[in-house]
């Protein structure tokens, strides 16, 4: 799987990296007034438009209203940007070698043009030559020879003579064109080497060189960057996945005992200071200083149990011990050859046989005032402090805005419609969930108001 995500990601940022050069240089051109500034626009855009998408693959399900899509709205503008500017790119590219063509064909032409009239001349005096022979040979035909026919005679001759002459010049004249046609070919040979694949295919299928090669452009800039963001979707989702994947410790106790058997801490003879930092520096639960005050302070100093929760605890933990001594005794009883030492329970008996929550251990709880750390989205980061002792943050913790915007629109697992407070087992623990049903839900289940009659 790493190989897979590895992949994906070094593709993502290959086929961005390209789209963003592209796309800037395009834009550059395209307003080549300015080309600096808008350079730097389109390359602040670029890296916001990645950072967005990001940031939508990740907190989908937590950004609310308008912001989800005003950002969603603007990747997609931003895509159209920079699929116009790899367009500019593209087109300036092709343009350079098309201003080449035509300054070739034009050098061509003045050549062609040249032997066109040439042949169009030696055209003209061979007429000349088949009407002079034509005239010679009416005059040999009447028969008479005089001296007035012999000078005739040798007249036509010397013209036909000059018209040859003539005629030869004008070939010798085509052989020279011809030969510095050849020498300008020959010269962008390379020219047309570049263009000979998109050439071949007009003249195959009857079209305009620049019409095969803008269908060519749409075609590149269609998959460009569309492509450069899915594959940043792409990734976000494998990073999401093995982030689902990793075990979060939500108990102080695991964690310690974690933590203590990673490093071969036995927790009795290392120094205190020593442990703590290792559990800050291995486990991304304390991200600042305040957590970590706040930590060292939770330990050091914890808060007394009320003594009605106490009492609770103690009768909770008589009932499960003599749960757990009936379901041995019946054990024993069935199986006469298996020695008690032997018999134990699995997870799932233990939690088969636990005792119900009775309401009188749900009436005894006490809200808990101190400051307390919440983790809404369970990354293991301390996303705020409730204060009040409703299980709410109330006290925002969040470097960027747009993080501590997504906070105040994110709800605890506990606060959410679809929560079952009647699995007592899920929350009872958690004290910020017995903060949140204190405050909220117990007036609704247990009121204290009994003026009403209610028969």
């Amino acid at each position: 799987m790493n190989w897979l995500k590895f992949l994906v990601g070094f593709s993502a940022l290959i086929i961005a990296g390209c789209a963003a050069f592209f796309s800037v240089t395009g834009l550059g051109v395209l307003f080549s007034g300015a080309s600096t500034a808008v350079m730097v626009m389109a390359g602040s855009l670029e890296f916001a438009k990645l950072v967005a998408a990001t940031y939508l693959k990740q907190m989908w399900d937590e950004i609310k209203g308008f912001n989800k899509w005003y950002l969603t709205i603007a990747v997609g503008i931003l895509m159209i940007i920079t699929s116009a500017g790899i367009f500019g790119y593209l087109s300036n590219a092709f343009q350079a070698q098309s201003l080449q063509l035509q300054q070739v064909d034009r050098e061509v032409l003045v050549f062609t043009t040249k032997i066109e009239q040439n042949n169009s001349q030696i055209t003209q005096l061979n007429t000349q030559l088949g009407q002079l022979s034509s005239t010679q040979n009416t005059i040999l035909d009447k028969g008479t020879v005089n001296s007035r026919l012999l000078r005739s005679i040798d007249n036509k001759d010397r013209q036909v003579a000059t018209i040859n002459k003539k005629i030869s010049a004008l070939q010798d004249e085509n052989a020279k064109n011809n030969e510095k046609i050849n020498k300008i070919k020959i010269k962008n040979l390379d020219l047309e080497k570049e263009v000979g694949g998109f050439r071949f295919i007009a003249e195959a299928f009857g079209i305009e060189l620049k019409n095969v090669v803008k269908f060519f452009i749409f075609l590149i800039v269609i998959v460009f960057d569309p492509l450069a963001i899915a594959l940043i979707i792409a990734f976000n989702g494998l990073i999401g996945k093995k982030k689902e994947n990793t075990p979060n410790y939500n108990d102080l106790d695991d964690l310690m005992e974690k933590n203590y058997q990673m490093y071969e801490y036995n927790g009795k003879n290392s120094p205190k200071e020593r442990i703590f930092s290792d559990i800050v520096e291995k486990n991304p639960i304390l991200a600042s200083e305040t957590d970590a005050e706040v930590f060292s302070e939770a330990i050091e100093n914890p808060p007394a149990p009320s003594e009605e929760l106490i009492k609770a605890a103690e009768k909770y933990k008589e009932k499960l011990l003599q749960t757990e001594d009936i379901k041995k005794k019946e054990i024993d009883s069935s199986t006469t050859n298996v020695e008690e030492s032997e018999v134990t329970l699995t997870d799932e008996e233990k939690k088969a046989l636990e005792p119900e929550i009775t309401d009188e251990i749900l009436m005894n709880l006490q809200t808990d005032y101190s400051k307390r750390a919440i983790d809404y989205d369970g990354d293991g980061t301390v996303d705020g402090y409730d204060t009040d002792g409703d299980g709410i943050i109330n006290i925002v913790r969040a470097e960027h805005p747009s993080r501590a915007a997504a906070i105040q629109n994110m709800l605890p697992y506990y606060a959410k419609n679809n929560f079952n407070w009647d699995d007592r087992k899920n929350w009872i623990n958690d004290q910020n969930a017995v903060n949140y049903w204190i405050k909220n839900i117990k007036p609704s289940q247990y009121p204290t108001d009994f003026s009403g009659k209610s028969y």
